[in-house]
């Protein structure tokens, strides 16, 4: 999914998450996830990209996000163009109204493991959500579902580095 938060200030991008949580969530319900593990991923999903359209640079406002679904877990990728290092501050956990750094405090326990990766562009932020119940990759909507089961889930894993698109822009104001 690619979330385009145009907007210059922080509320008029972070004004795109509940769209994008609500999308993701018809993504993941379609994949076959459980309640319980749609909430854990849509709250980690929802963290990371409020994350990332709060921290984008001024112009900068792409963030990209990508899920992948495989066995026992889906992994939530948030790219964004910041070179922002993200971090859990060292009193989120023992300060009850720290205004930041409990967002990741609770991805870091919800998630099976997180963690960040330097790209060319920025950066991306990873958390791994392991499932209750294992679901299998969803084959792209092109498969031939009489094809060997081996084609469609390398069709699958393919298909799930490209999962949907999503863009989100901001109203253009009404005059």
């Amino acid at each position: 999914m690619t979330i385009e938060a145009t907007a210059p200030e922080v509320e008029g991008r972070l004004a795109a998450v509940p769209e994008v949580r609500s999308r993701a969530r018809g993504v993941l319900g379609r994949w076959g996830l459980g309640d319980d593990d749609i909430d854990d991923t849509l709250y980690v999903l929802t963290e990371l990209t409020a994350n990332a359209a709060r921290h984008s640079p001024p112009g900068m406002h792409h963030v990209s996000l990508h899920l992948s679904p495989d066995g026992g877990s889906v992994v939530v990728e948030v790219h964004d163009q910041s070179r922002a290092v993200p971090y859990i501050p060292a009193d989120a956990a023992h300060n009850p109204v720290a205004e930041y750094g409990r967002g990741l405090l609770i991805v870091a326990e919800l998630a099976a493991n997180w963690g960040h990766q330097q790209t060319s562009g920025g950066k991306k932020v990873w958390a791994e959500m392991r499932l209750s119940s294992p679901v299998a990759p969803p084959p792209p909507h092109y498969a031939d579902r009489n094809a060997p089961a081996k084609v469609l889930r390398r069709a699958a894993v393919i298909a799930a580095l490209h999962v949907e698109r999503l863009f989100l822009r901001r109203p253009a104001a009404v005059v």
